[in-house]
C-alpha cells in the first residue's frame, strides 16, 4: 500500500522546473532574493534612512531605504568606492523593491557592467532578458554578502 506522502511526493516529482530565464523562472528568483535579503536584514519592514554593514573582510555595504508603506520597501544597495581622484562612486548601486505581502524582492534598476539597467530597457534588449540578468546579480551578491557575514541586526 501506498502512502499518502509517497503520493504527494510522486506528483511534485512530475512537476517540472520553470524553464531557465521564463517568467515563472524569474518569479522563483524573486522569491529567492526574499529570503535571502530576509537572513540579511531581518527587519527591512522597520528599516529607516541609510544603514551600514562591516561584514568580514571587503568593503562596508550600504542600506538606503528609499521608500516605505504598508506592503513595499523600496531599497537601495551599495558599496563605496574610493577613484583616483579622491571622489567617491557608489556601486554597484542596485535599487531592491521588496513585496512584503507576497514576499518577494525584485532588483528594479541598478549599475553593472559600467552601464546602467532599469527594468524596462530602453535600448530595446527583452524586458525579461534585463530583469533576469539584474535579478541573478542580485541573487549572487546577496550569497555572497551572506558569505562575508554582512548583518542588518533586528531594530
Amino acid at each position: 500500500m501506498i502512502s499518502s506522502m509517497t503520493k504527494i511526493i510522486s506528483v511534485v516529482s512530475t512537476i517540472p522546473a520553470p524553464r531557465a530565464r521564463s517568467f515563472s523562472a524569474l518569479m522563483e528568483l524573486y522569491e529567492e532574493n526574499f529570503i535571502l535579503l530576509r537572513r540579511l536584514a531581518p527587519s527591512m519592514t522597520s528599516m529607516s534612512g541609510q544603514l551600514c554593514s562591516q561584514g568580514r573582510g571587503g568593503l562596508p555595504l550600504y542600506i538606503e531605504v528609499l521608500e516605505q508603506d504598508k506592503f513595499t520597501t523600496v531599497l537601495r544597495m551599495f558599496y563605496r568606492l574610493p577613484s583616483e581622484n579622491g571622489a567617491v562612486s557608489e556601486a554597484p548601486n542596485v535599487h531592491v523593491r521588496i513585496y512584503h505581502d507576497a514576499n518577494v524582492a525584485e532588483a528594479v534598476a541598478g549599475r553593472l557592467g559600467g552601464r546602467d539597467c532599469l527594468a524596462l530597457s530602453r535600448s530595446g534588449e527583452r524586458c525579461l532578458d534585463v530583469r533576469w540578468r539584474l535579478n541573478r546579480f542580485l541573487y549572487k551578491w546577496l550569497r555572497y554578502l551572506l558569505f562575508r557575514q554582512h548583518h542588518f541586526p533586528t531594530c
